[in-house]
Parts: C-alpha cells; structure tokens; sequence
C-alpha cells in the first residue's frame, strides 16, 4: 500500500512541469518563484524558531513529565520480574536490586544485575548474552510503559529506537535515575535530554514550516495575481513553454517536500500505527523513501 506514495510522487513531479510549461513562463514564474522563496523562507525560519520554542516552552513542559513518570517507575521491580521469569532458579526479591542499581559507582547495572543473578543462581544456568538482552528488553519494556502514558507516542518511538540502536542509553538513564546527587528535577532534565529534546523538536519545526509555508504561499498568491497582469515578458513560444518547465521543476521540489513532511508528522504523531504510515512500510518505497530518509536535510 505505500506504494501509493511513489505514484503520488511521480504524479506530482510530472503533473507539476507539465502543467507549469503548458501555461508558459509568463504565466508561472512568479508563482513558482513564491514556491522557492516560501520553501527556502519557511524552512530557515523554522530550523531557528523550533529550538527557541522547544527550550522556552516545550523543554519545561517535557521535563515535568519525565519527573512524573520516573516516580512511577520501579526498576528494582521491573528486573527482578523480569530475571524470575527466566526461572534460572531462586527467586531473587527487587528489594535486593535496589542496591545494586544503585551502586553506579562500580560498572554498568546491567554487568551488576548479571553478576548479582549468577552469585545467586549459579553461572552455569545464566547466559550472559540472553541476560543481557533480557534486561534491555526489560528496561525498554518497563520504562516504556510509564512514559507512554504520559507523552506523546513519537517521544516513545524515539526512546525505544534509541535504547535499541544505544543500549548505552539505557546505562546512562539508570545512572542518572540513581544520581541521588541531583534533585528529582534536575534528573528528569538530564534524562529527558537523552530521548525527547530530539523528537519534540522535530515535531515543532514541521508544523513551524507547515504554518509559514501556507501563510507565505497566500502572500505569493496575491502577489502573483497582481504583478502577472502587469509584465509582459517578449521571448519566442518554444523557450517559454521550455522556461515554464523549468519553473515546474522548482514547484515540484516544494510540493514534494511538503507531502514528505506532512507524511513524516503523521508517523511521528500516529507512533507508525495509522494505515501504512509507518518507516517500515516507507523504507520499502522506491521514489518517496529517498526523500523520507533525506527529512533532515530537506529541512
């Protein structure tokens, strides 16, 4: 199904300089000029105004909403249900893991969750590999669930992709969890800096475009209704019809970048759960997923 996306793409980019050289040079040039101008316009002013915004207002917000959610959150619980699940053999209590998350001074937690479990129950019942993995599973799972009750689903996906790609993330989460040098606030900072400053702030810079883009757009409008009755530009038919392509060409680029960012906020939005909108599904484009991995850089 999201195969559809590389035709839409493809009828858009012909449809466009089709239609722009049909009508000619004379007739598009300052419209498809406001295209160019809007997207370079609105995409600067966004790629500035999204930090601004996120610190001044979003950061603060978010960082209140990590603190709730790791008072929540009980790792000693978490790891010990997860551990006693393997049913390696004795039970190990989560009481007993409060010290040995805590002690972040000695090696990564889960290298002292491992080396906890087999003093308890024997290093031959426990492989390391499959202990490990368990844990990030564990972790993910467990933290996951708080959080994705109480922030938006894309600040979810980009933790879980983080600890997935990073399990140092997840080192680093717990440290700072256990830091009991900081305040609770000042730990919900650090922690949120890890996973949610980068996808909030994504997710502000695309409305930011979005909004100037269609505020710059009418301007263009009027502007174009204006000058275009007044300019009469003398070149033969052939290089007018030639240049309108040209200018098609410009526009296309716009409306394409355009369709990439409302498809790339409805997959953050949605957490890839709506219909085909998901990276899985989007990677295996042929046309629409070069211009959905160069988001950025459209940007």
């Amino acid at each position: 199904m999201a195969l559809i996306l590389d035709v839409l793409v493809l009828g858009i980019f012909i449809y466009v300089i089709y239609s722009n050289a049909k009508r000619g040079f004379g007739k598009v040039f300052v419209f498809g000029i406001g295209y160019l101008i809007a997207t370079l316009l609105a995409s600067a002013l966004a790629a500035l105004g999204a930090p601004a915004f996120y610190e001044g207002i979003a950061r603060d917000m978010n960082v209140s909403t990590v603190e709730s959610v790791n008072s929540h959150v009980d790792f000693p619980t978490i790891f010990a249900d997860a551990i006693n699940a393997q049913e390696y053999g004795p039970k190990i209590q989560a009481f007993q893991l409060k010290k040995v998350l805590a002690d972040y001074d000695n090696g990564e937690f889960d290298e002292r969750l491992y080396q906890y479990t087999i003093s308890v129950c024997g290093k031959d019942l426990v492989s390391k590999g499959s202990f490990m993995q368990m844990v990030q599973k564990a972790f993910v799972s467990g933290y996951g669930e708080v959080l994705r009750e109480r922030l938006p689903e894309y600040v979810y996906q980009s933790f879980a992709a983080h600890v997935d790609d990073n399990p140092q993330l997840m080192r680093d989460m717990v440290r700072e969890y256990y830091d009991y040098h900081n305040s609770d606030t000042e730990r919900a900072d650090k922690i949120e800096a890890l996973y949610s400053a980068e996808p909030t702030t994504e997710v502000i810079q695309i409305f930011i475009f979005l909004i100037l883009f269609s505020v710059f757009m009418v301007i263009a409008a009027i502007i174009a209704s204006i000058v275009q009755q007044k300019v009469f530009i003398n070149i033969n038919k052939a290089t007018d019809h030639f240049a309108g392509g040209v200018i098609g060409l410009l526009e296309a680029g716009s409306v394409l970048i355009l369709l990439t960012l409302v498809v790339r906020l409805i997959v953050m939005l949605s957490g890839g759960r709506f219909l085909f909108f998901n990276d899985a599904a989007l990677d295996n484009t042929f046309l629409f997923s070069f211009l959905y991995r160069n988001i950025r850089i459209l940007l």
